[in-house]
């Protein structure tokens, strides 16, 4: 079975009807969602995604995606955990010109972790770290 991972920018943007790339990115969702495919987070995701949609909008809307994700039945939200944030922040040591966030390292180590080469993002970090993203950008 394919998995996928999936990051805050395109998740965000999938649910904001005024994002730029709305469009693109709810099309994608939608048929990651039909697909038969493994769909996976991590806890900082949705942190962050609930803080992006704090700073966008209001507290009710905020909590509201963050419900709908974690009650979607569909996704799989892991723990960081202590052991995958020190692998992160050896990954982040690594590769001190690249300037990655703390959360994208912790994606980064959990998809080597489970062999996920796919994301659905709409950074170009996770291309530039050699994962394919969907939607294609």
């Amino acid at each position: 079975m394919i998995t996928v991972f999936l990051d805050t920018s395109a998740i965000f943007a999938a649910a904001r009807p005024r994002s730029d790339r709305h469009a693109e990115a709810k099309s994608a969702y939608q048929q990651l969602m039909r697909d038969s495919v493994r769909l996976v987070t991590t806890d900082l995701i949705v942190v962050e995604l609930h803080a992006l949609a704090l700073r966008r909008s209001h507290p009710a809307a905020a909590l509201d995606l963050v419900d709908r994700l974690m009650q979607s039945g569909r996704i799989e939200v892991l723990a960081a955990g202590l052991d995958r944030l020190i692998a992160a922040l050896e990954l982040l040591r690594q590769r001190p010109d690249r300037g990655y966030s703390l959360a994208d390292a912790v994606s980064f180590v959990v998809m080597r972790e489970l062999t996920i080469d796919r994301a659905f993002t709409l950074d170009d970090d996770f291309s530039a770290e050699g994962f394919q993203v969907v939607p294609a950008g």
